[in-house]
């Protein structure tokens, strides 16, 4: 711990309260180097309200993430103000009024708020809280409490550095945790969870994002109070898994089997095991897991597709149906109705469910040689999941015992994206002229229209007024004829 000279009138009150309080604490000093790395428009305000909270005898410091982010040497724009000396209301209103920003709407639960500045840099301002749970509520009731009560309040060690300029107190050991690479929580871990059992998803975030262990009285805790994780919104749980899964999706995925999040939020997902005269890898789980490796090796970043991953291994519900078409329909019935549970958007919903119907596509289309229509058929299915779509396959395609070559195809479909006025075809013909010329009506001119998709698609003419009235009117004296149209 360095020894401290008055220089800093913020840290020094902070010390100052910890000492009273009789609370042990460390202050470290934050390198030069790493300070340099702060975004400039971001370091020139957070020095400005440093500024002004001296002169108007407010006590602020700078605490969570960003601290933790800045001494792991990436320094984020998202920066958490907290207020041990003074209101919250009356320092937001100075600070927006002499540096131009808008203050937004007080969350008076958390007692917290944020001020966007004119280049749309945005900070949170808090007051220090105390949260106090009345079991099994999940929502605390929130009070006004000392700088110790707000960070007795906050998740795990490297969570709960407080900064001053060029220095950070430490209260729970964490930089030796930050040094380790560890998760550890700031209180027995059951305590913590109990606080919001959504800080045991926190965990593993936390542990994927940073590549970072958890510590072994985490788990514990974590496998001990996972049956609670289903106390909490869904919206919640998505949003974390979908953020750890981009961080790193296979170590998320490991961390969920391992401290059994994954049976308890998907147990429509069970880790069964795999044929192995097809499969390479023993049971699903590391099936999935396989697949995750290797989306990320190719540096997939769509939630979607990763999620797609694991639910697509979902199992039926019935397993007397050996049709497979109808236990295709099944399966993507029963992912919808687990879509729907955990909030997922309909435009998520769309996509994962594309994902899993094509996901063995490539390897259908080269195997049996599709022709252009089929492939441009395919691309107007898929639409902009693409490139995503070729890598989730491509993974699909190495958990298996298969040696397929899927460049050929693949170096075709992308050849054939390009040309999207042959893929979402609109004819120039429209319905009021088929039905001027030919007489057609209702559901017959949609029939019609598609023919002349197709026929346009198939490059059996272009997609001109002219060629299209020719191909119907062919097409028309075929069946008059007796041939089908």
């Amino acid at each position: 711990m360095i020894e401290l000279n008055n220089e800093d009138p913020h840290l020094m009150l902070c010390v100052q309260q910890l000492q009273e309080m009789g609370i042990n604490y460390e202050v470290h000093s934050i390198q030069e180097e790493m300070l340099k790395k702060i975004d400039s428009k971001v370091l020139e305000k957070i020095t400005k309200i440093n500024d002004i909270a001296l002169t108007k005898e407010f006590s602020i410091a700078i605490v969570g993430g960003f601290v933790r982010d800045l001494l792991l040497g990436n320094p984020s724009q998202d920066v958490d103000f907290i207020i041990f000396k003074g209101k919250i209301d009356t320092f937001t209103e100075l600070i927006a009024q002499e540096m131009g920003g808008k203050i937004g709407k007080m969350n008076n639960q958390t007692l917290t708020t944020q001020i966007r500045f004119p280049d749309d840099v945005v900070f949170e301002f808090n007051t220090t809280r105390k949260e106090v749970y009345e079991f099994p509520s999940r929502v605390p009731e929130v009070e006004l409490g000392t700088i110790v009560d707000d960070l007795y309040r906050r998740d795990f060690t490297i969570n709960a550095f407080i900064m001053f300029k060029d220095k950070y107190i430490d209260i729970f050991d964490g930089t030796k945790d930050l040094q380790n690479k560890i998760i550890k929580t700031t209180k027995i871990p059951a305590s913590v969870f109990r606080e919001d059992y959504l800080r045991m998803f926190r965990a593993i975030r936390f542990a994927s994002k940073l590549n970072f262990d958890i510590d072994e009285e985490v788990k514990d805790g974590i496998i001990d109070n996972v049956t609670n994780i289903l106390r909490v919104p869904k919206e919640r749980i998505l949003n974390e898994l979908k953020i750890s899964l981009v961080s790193s999706p296979a170590k998320t995925f490991k961390l969920m089997t391992e401290l059994n999040i994954l049976p308890t939020l998907f147990p429509e997902v069970p880790n069964i095991p795999l044929n192995q005269e097809i499969y390479k890898p023993q049971t699903t789980w590391e099936k999935i897991e396989l697949k995750l490796k290797n989306l990320h090796e190719n540096d997939v970043k769509n939630s979607s597709a990763l999620i797609a991953a694991i639910i697509m291994e979902l199992q039926v519900s019935d397993a007397l149906l050996f049709e497979k078409r109808r236990i295709e329909l099944i399966k993507i019935q029963e992912i919808k109705v687990l879509l729907k549970k955990f909030k997922f958007s309909n435009k998520e919903t769309e996509e994962i469910i594309l994902y899993t119907k094509y996901r063995d596509s490539l390897c259908r289309l080269s195997e049996f040689q599709a022709p252009v229509l089929e492939l441009r058929l395919f691309l107007q299915k898929i639409e902009y999941t693409l490139d995503n779509m070729i890598k989730l396959c491509s993974a699909e395609n190495k958990t298996r015992k298969k040696t397929t070559d899927l460049s050929t195809v693949i170096k075709k479909l992308r050849e054939l994206s390009k040309e999207t006025e042959l893929i979402h075809v609109i004819p120039k013909l429209d319905g009021h002229e088929i039905n001027r010329i030919f007489g057609f009506k209702g559901r017959e001119i949609g029939e019609i229209k598609q023919m002349l998709s197709i026929a346009i698609m198939n490059e059996e003419i272009q997609n001109t007024k002219e060629e299209s009235i020719k191909y119907i009117s062919e097409k028309l004296l075929k069946q008059k004829n007796g041939l089908l149209l």
